[in-house]
């Protein structure tokens, strides 16, 4: 008898270590490093960029006011810089373009979005369609890769510059259209230039719609000037700090998070 309970416990113990090995080990959480930038187009100097993102550590970097013209694509350019694929870990959203409200020059500008991980999935979200002036908006996202099949979806923007009664409300009504377009969806990083303080109207939208406003909670500090105007906004995503680079490269200034997922 207490050969055969040897027998059982050895037997047992066996297909309890087996079980062990055949069970998929947890995900890793993923260490996302965001960096956020008006580059300001034209006067954009994107080796320089590249070194300061390179010195953040970011893995994703969101940027409004970047051009792609015959003689110089800098979504092209700093990808290189950075050693990511063109293909697999940057998406360009036209919106942003150059003219009829500025003097006609070819190619396009919007908002890109690269990254060390493979973008699996792309939008661009059109949120004006103005026949003339003023320039039109959009958003361009996508879905992240991050390994072990976990996925991170992040988009950016650039919404309406003025003061004026007529910009308030065409930055308004963009910034609405962003907020149906997301509905009550988690698991998102909306990154970009609203042209907004914290205390405007657009601002508070978002942070009553569950946004975290990042900067107010880890970076608090002006990023054109004297303003905040320029936001990383996540939503069921956890952040564990972040800072407001100090760089006159651009008349904005880049603001890193750090966050997990």
């Amino acid at each position: 008898m207490r050969m055969i309970r040897r027998i059982l416990a050895a037997a047992a113990a066996t297909v309890l270590a087996a079980a062990a090995l055949a069970a998929p080990p947890a995900s890793a959480a993923a260490n996302l490093v965001v960096l956020n930038w008006n580059i300001r187009g034209e006067s954009a100097d994107i080796k320089a960029m590249a070194a300061v993102i390179r010195a953040s550590g970011a893995n994703i970097v969101t940027l409004q006011e970047i051009h792609r013209r015959p003689d110089a694509d800098q979504v092209r350019q700093l990808a290189a810089e950075l050693g990511w694929h063109i293909s697999d870990n940057a998406h360009f959203g036209a919106g942003d373009n150059v003219g009829p409200c500025d003097d006609p020059q070819p190619g396009t500008a919007g908002n890109a979005v690269l990254s060390k991980y493979k973008i699996v999935e792309r939008v661009t979200i059109r949120l004006t369609d103005y026949a003339t002036c003023p320039v039109n908006r959009s958003m361009a996202g996508v879905r992240l890769d991050l390994g072990g099949g976990a996925t991170i979806r992040v988009f950016t923007t650039h919404l309406s510059p003025g003061l004026s009664a007529e910009s308030v409300a065409r930055r308004q009504a963009q910034a609405r259209k962003i907020l149906d377009y997301f509905g009550t969806r988690t698991g998102l990083i909306l990154t970009g230039d609203f042209n907004a303080k914290p205390t405007d109207t657009v601002t508070k939208w978002f942070v009553q719609a569950g946004w975290l406003d990042t900067g107010a909670r880890h970076a608090d500090e002006p990023t054109l000037g004297s303003a905040r105007i320029d936001y990383v906004f996540t939503r069921g995503v956890t952040v564990t700090g972040g800072d407001v680079l100090s760089s006159n490269l651009s008349d904005h200034r880049p603001i890193v998070m750090r966050m997990t997922r």
